[in-house]
């Protein structure tokens, strides 16, 4: 009895590395981070997530800004051009409401997005045999993410150096790849849409993504691949989708 009064207590469960490790681990080493996260998923990387999008959008609002309204006015032109009976009152109410949505859009966009490119990231995974359960998916989702945010910052950056953001009016301006060489009045929207495909942190979350089918969904290296590309091309099928319409 007495020796059981004296025993020492029991050490402090250790619940692993944190979300701070995690963060510096997807970009140093992601491989670790799709293990240990296979079975247990990330809420924290979700919101994380999400919560850093918002931050970064309303840091740079005066970035992306007049890149909105370009894009509303170009919209706006197009119904007008389909309905010339529209007033210029009514093109003004459809202006102020066009860009509250896209404010909001972009905001509540972010966690839609990761929420369903986690469900098509399970998908494809399970067609290729992937172990994956929904879960895992949207936590590969989410810690693919993470670079985005990078271009988030840098697009902030860039634009805040800038002496004069009115010339901007598409994001491809500020993209990290071969689309912000491109003028976006003379180039084909499809283009344009198709060369912002390969912008560099993009292709970053992309190669994240095979990572994660490896680590955490057990595929080989091709099938990973595989699965990668068929997401970085359904990704596009809608934007270029809307640039067609769009002219």
């Amino acid at each position: 009895m007495a020796d059981s009064e004296t025993m020492p207590p029991p050490p402090p469960k250790d619940d692993g590395p944190g979300l701070f490790e995690d963060l510096v681990d997807i970009i140093a080493s992601p491989a670790k981070v799709f293990e240990r996260r296979a079975k247990t998923g990330s809420a924290a990387a979700f919101f994380f997530v999400t919560i850093a999008f918002a931050a970064i959008l309303y840091s740079g609002k005066s970035v992306m800004e007049p890149i909105m309204d370009a894009q509303l006015a170009k919209s706006q032109a197009a119904a007008v051009a389909a309905n010339p009976s529209i007033t210029p009152e009514q093109q003004a109410s459809m202006l102020a409401v066009g860009r509250k949505f896209a404010v909001v859009a972009m905001i509540v966009g972010v966690p839609i997005a990761l929420l369903f490119l986690g469900l098509f990231i399970w998908i494809v995974g399970k067609a290729l045999g992937a172990t994956l359960t929904y879960g895992a998916g949207l936590m590969i989702a989410s810690f693919s993410y993470v670079p985005r945010i990078l271009s988030g910052v840098i697009t902030d950056v860039q634009g805040l150096l800038m002496s004069d953001t009115s010339a901007l009016t598409n994001p491809a301006q500020l993209s990290i790849g071969p689309a912000r060489f491109f003028d976006p009045v003379t180039t084909n929207a499809a283009l344009l849409a198709i060369l912002s495909r390969a912008d560099v942190f993009l292709l970053w979350t992309t190669v994240l993504i095979g990572v994660g089918y490896i680590a955490a969904g057990k595929l080989s290296k091709e099938k990973a691949i595989a699965g990668a590309v068929i997401l970085w091309v359904l990704g596009g099928l809608m934007p270029i989708w809307g640039a067609i319409r769009s002219g």
